[in-house]
């Protein structure tokens, strides 16, 4: 082969090489540039969720875009879309933004799936195993008491169709009653405006003005009782599981027969319920 053809060969395959070369660097970088910007999606969605649930109240779309630094336009579609799945829903009145049905399935079920060999249902199962009563731990979901844990004790003369998951009423139970007497009094006048209450037995307190009296107790007395009040029968006590700045995380009880029990009996057991709250409050506070 003569040496200018030669020459003119290698340097064509000297270009083809090059000019693969940066199609495949541009490829790459294309892609790296796909995965940060769907990384940066991803976060920005993920910062929305948490901004508004964590927020104690309702908030607008231009709170989040201050708050977070989002362009308008990501943050209008994001929320839309969001609103549109069930992950977070919107005040009928004011538009303002909540945490949506879905969005607190999805965090319960990651809590409750946790817990079966976890810390806190260790400490729940110490308590079933001291006071031989059923015990459960629960917290505030979308206006009811959600349990994230229960334990029943052995010797219950029949079985109550509740578990982790089980929702209650505020108004009537234990747990319920220390959420609506611990709540910023903002939010307070907000759930009791919307309570319904129903009367479950004859003991059930259905009058406004005497649930907040027994509100102002329970805030007093740091100890919540349900009074045959939800279940015939059934007596229920409750503490409170705090937070860092006192906030309420959760609520332990103990629940028995009235004939084994009683009110009495339940106050014998305050200071290892107590006990209890305060080793819950350690591990959740560890947890956040």
């Amino acid at each position: 082969m003569p040496a200018d053809i030669a020459t003119s060969v290698r340097r064509n395959k000297t270009s083809a090489t090059a000019a693969a070369d940066a199609a495949g660097t541009l490829a790459r970088r294309t892609r790296a540039l796909g995965k940060r910007e769907r990384l940066g999606a991803i976060a920005r969605s993920l910062a929305i969720l948490e901004h508004v649930a964590k927020s104690p109240a309702p908030v607008g779309v231009l709170d989040i875009i201050d708050a977070l630094e989002l362009p308008k336009a990501t943050a209008y579609r994001l929320v839309d879309w969001f609103v549109s799945q069930g992950y977070l829903a919107r005040e009928p009145s004011r538009k303002r933004l909540l945490v949506g049905s879905r969005l607190t399935s999805l965090a319960f079920g990651a809590l409750a799936a946790s817990m079966g060999n976890s810390e806190p249902h260790i400490v729940l199962q110490r308590l079933v195993n001291k006071v031989n009563e059923t015990c459960n731990i629960g917290t505030l979901v979308n206006g009811e008491v959600m349990y994230l844990d229960r334990i029943e004790a052995k010797h219950w003369p029949l079985r109550l169709q509740f578990s982790s998951g089980s929702r209650v009423p505020l108004h009537c139970s234990a747990i319920g009653k220390l959420f609506l007497a611990f709540s910023p009094a903002p939010r307070r006048r907000r759930l009791l405006q919307h309570l319904d209450l129903r009367r479950y037995t004859e003991q059930t307190i259905v009058d406004l003005a005497s649930l907040e009296a027994e509100l102002r107790q329970i805030r007093k007395q740091q100890v919540s009782y349900d009074r045959e009040e939800f279940l015939d029968g059934v007596v229920c006590i409750a503490v409170p599981v705090l937070g860092r700045n006192g906030e309420l995380l959760a609520g332990v009880a103990i629940q028995a027969p009235q004939a084994r029990m009683g009110i009495e009996g339940g106050r014998a057991h305050l200071p290892v319920l107590r006990g209890t709250a305060d080793e819950l409050a350690e591990i959740f506070q560890a947890m956040d």
